[in-house]
């Protein structure tokens, strides 16, 4: 991108022994270094570029996309749109040009990256400033496609405060082009620190009042509003509120609808009565002229059914037929319209486009006419209001960008940008309520059959034609009036494992310390944090479930412990995590995890734990049995909380689960226990995935109580488990019962099978076999 950026992260690869080329965006320049000019952003300029580049370097191993960063003169938020498109659209064609390259690397178990930088706050547009110009957030969305159609290529996106300097941007672009964890495709650097967007889950209650702004008088303009699902928002908006509604969308509404039409709506008795009454006017019925007025018919039907919709929920609704992306062939019917119902207070744009392909068969127009529809659509949209007057903004945008999609990447690219344009817009007009809607797939519209049959197959729930209008009605109330982006409906997959090719052994190095782990101080036996063994498999698994992100892992076998860490100023702080590939398809992965350390000078690694590890696709998981335990009616039920404070354990909040113990024998014990809610701040590198870790340390703990009962107060550490199986994760705060039956005890080990299940319908979400602790009568907490 031209700047002194370009110079630092040049000189931070080379550095680490990489030939690096510096591939110049128009009207740019790299004096230092090996370069390739690029003219501009035209199909035929990249192609060449990148066979030059062939020619003079070799093969592309690692992409790097540098954005510039633009910021804009309020009230101009446009104001470097086209210098942006263009250079959007240069890294959509280049990533087709060099789609063979990196995925050809990737697939011979070779590390292959494209990676993407942008400087829009470092906190991924979502930082409330008021002047950056927000296309260069289209990038995520690219990646994120990347991530799914190139599963053997590591992709990322970056987004970094723009203010730091070049080397220390640098140097987060190389940490970011290291990292082994393929579970996440977005990131931001900024004072905060490192960061990534999670959607968090909010419940929504049926048949409940809301308070909303929006009232009978609102005058509605909606793009792509007459048909397809916005037609069904509209209907149930109107239905909802009353108002005013001007329907923008490309079908000609002046078509008469011919009387064999009036009642038929399967499209193929349609389709044939339409060249029965072509051969009946003695015209030679073919495929493109029956294709044209079958539609034309359909779309004048359905534009009517929408407004006497509209209309018979007591609303008004108006149709204009144009291009969204035209203001003048919209502007004069609209001006008519507003004279009459008076200045517009709400904008929904709809309008969508597909061109749905694999990035190597796209093209510039398939981008182009992609884009202009949601991005040209809303400077139209927001150039026919006077924003004084503007209520209410909302933008269908689409998970499609915020988990990216196959065959999506134009399309997520566009819906991204609308969400950032949703947050920067609520930055600079706080009091209008804004609304970026990231829909899931709808179960009509643009969503064919066999794209409904894929998302079944990918475990993906469509939103219904009912749920989702109402879906949008919640999304008016006040509550939600300071959240400019939501996710409704199901999610997509957020990234596909390569599996194909020869077994692997990845090796991988972790920093760690005490500090960046709070919960650990919940943890502490004679005065110094210990890291439990729960959350050393969980450290194995959570490592393995990043490297493969459609993967869970559903059995551990043969987990050992060798030397365990304890944080008391000798602790090693560098650890290598190695996972041996034992086998593995696109159903099931076999690895052998292992986790050491080695001293300065030392001449042989420490071990610290070891696990076999099986892992599932989330596809293929295993149904969960049903298990209740049998109760001896013989231990009258008690507090578990004291447990806490009587010096029986030493756990702190983050550990404390157990509720009640409603059975006690020499046989068994029967837990009734809650994980509590951990922040994931104070997970710090532990954070749950598959396996609840928090939770996990429940059941030993249960052991360990048993031991003190039954072998005169000794205490107990973990030693062993032979094997466990994971069913479901299990959630925080919700009461589960663990089971724990007693396979033997001696005065040094006790050894038991434990089994994690619902008290409300039996269902089991983990069991483990064999877990032995110690019996110590001389160890102390």
């Amino acid at each position: 991108e031209g700047t002194a950026l370009t110079a630092a992260v040049y000189q931070a690869l080379t550095a680490k022994g990489n030939r690096a080329v510096v591939l110049n965006l128009p009207g740019t320049t790299f004096p230092t270094g090996p370069s390739i000019d690029l003219a501009n952003d035209q199909d035929a300029t990249i192609a060449q570029a990148i066979t030059q580049l062939h020619q003079n370097h070799g093969q592309v191993g690692t992409f790097i996309h540098l954005h510039p960063h633009f910021t804009f003169t309020v009230p101009h938020f446009a104001q470097h749109f086209q210098a942006e498109r263009s250079i959007l659209q240069t890294v959509f064609l280049l990533a087709k040009h060099i789609k063979a390259d990196l995925n050809s690397l990737g697939e011979q178990q070779q590390r292959a990256n494209f990676l993407t930088l942008t400087r829009l706050d470092g906190k991924m547009g979502l930082g409330q400033r008021s002047n950056t110009s927000i296309l260069g957030g289209g990038l995520s969305g690219l990646v994120k496609c990347r991530n799914l159609e190139w599963s053997s290529v590591y992709c990322r996106a970056v987004d970094v405060q723009p203010e730091w300097a070049p080397a220390q941007i640098a140097e987060s672009v190389m940490v970011e082009l290291y990292d082994p964890n393929r579970r996440i495709a977005e990131v931001g650097w900024s004072d905060l620190g490192r960061r990534t967007l999670a959607a968090v889950p909010v419940p929504v209650q049926e048949h409940q009042s809301i308070e909303t702004t929006v009232s009978e008088n609102a005058v509605w303009l909606v793009s792509g509003g007459a048909r397809g699902v916005t037609a069904n928002c509209v209907v149930e908006l109107a239905q909802t509120f009353g108002g005013k509604f001007i329907l923008l969308g490309r079908s000609d509404a002046s078509v008469a609808v011919p009387a064999f039409a009036q009642h038929e709506s399967d499209p193929g008795a349609l389709n044939r009565l339409i060249m029965q009454d072509l051969k009946a006017k003695g015209e030679k019925p073919n495929l493109a002229t029956v294709k044209r007025l079958y539609k034309q018919i359909v779309a004048k039907k359905e534009i009517d059914a929408t407004i006497n919709a509209v209309q018979a929920a007591g609303a008004q609704a108006q149709y204009i037929q144009g291009d969204v992306t035209e203001l003048s062939s919209i502007q004069p019917a609209l001006k008519a319209i507003q004279d009459a119902w008076g200045p517009i207070t709400g904008l929904l744009h709809g309008a969508g486009r597909l061109a749905d392909k694999y990035i190597q068969d796209k093209s510039a127009s398939d981008f182009h006419n992609v884009l202009s529809v949601k991005l040209d659509g809303l400077l139209t949209l927001l150039q026919t209001v006077d924003l004084n007057h503007l209520e209410h903004l909302i933008l269908f945008s689409s998970v499609a960008g915020f988990y990216g999609n196959v065959g999506q990447t134009d399309y997520a690219i566009a819906n991204e940008i609308l969400s950032k344009a949703a947050h920067l817009f609520k930055t600079n007009h706080p009091k209008t309520h804004v609304s970026a809607i990231n829909w899931g797939a709808w179960d009509a519209g643009m969503v064919s059959d066999a794209l409904k049959k894929k998302f079944d197959e990918m475990g993906v729930t469509l939103v219904s034609s009912k749920g989702g209008p109402a879906m949008l009605v919640n999304e008016l109330q006040q509550a939600y009036a300071k959240t400019p982006q939501v996710i409704i409906g199901g999610t997509l997959p957020a990234g596909i494992s390569h599996t194909a090719g020869a077994l692997q052994t990845h090796t991988i190095t972790r920093h760690l310390q005490e500090a960046d782990n709070p919960f650990l101080q919940h943890h502490v036996i004679q005065g110094n944090a210990v890291l439990p063994v729960v959350n050393a498999v969980g450290w194995m698994s959570q490592t393995v479930e990043q490297l493969f992100p459609d993967f869970q892992t559903f059995q551990v076998a043969d987990s050992k412990l060798f030397k365990g860490l304890v944080f008391d100023g000798t602790t090693p702080q560098q650890f290598t995590i190695t996972v041996k590939e034992q086998s593995k398809n696109a159903e099931q992965l076999v690895v052998q995890t292992t986790i050491q350390s080695q001293a300065p000078g030392a001449k042989l690694p420490t071990y610290h734990y070891q696990a076999l590890l099986t892992l599932v696709s989330k596809q293929q998981l295993p149904a969960a049995p049903k298990h209740s335990a049998n109760l001896s009616n013989t231990y009258v039920p008690t507090d578990g909380a004291v447990l806490y404070t009587n010096g029986a354990l030493f756990h702190g909040t983050h550990f404390q689960g157990i509720e009640r113990i409603l059975d006690w024998t020499e046989q068994q014990i029967v837990l009734e226990c809650q994980a509590p809610e951990v922040p994931l701040s104070e997970q710090g590198q532990f954070a749950t995935l598959s396996i609840n870790t928090f939770f996990a340390d429940i059941q030993y703990q249960g052991m360990v109580i048993w031991v003190q009962r039954y072998h005169e107060g000794a205490k107990s550490l973990p030693l062993s488990t032979r094997g466990a199986t994971v069913y479901k994760p299990v959630p925080y705060g919700k009461t589960l019962r663990v089971h724990i039956e007693i396979v033997e005890h001696t005065p040094y080990k006790m050894v038991a099978n434990c089994t994690t299940y619902d008290p409300q319908d039996g269902t089991v979400y983990l069991v483990t076999k064999q877990a032995a602790v110690t019996v110590s009568k001389e160890l102390t907490w």
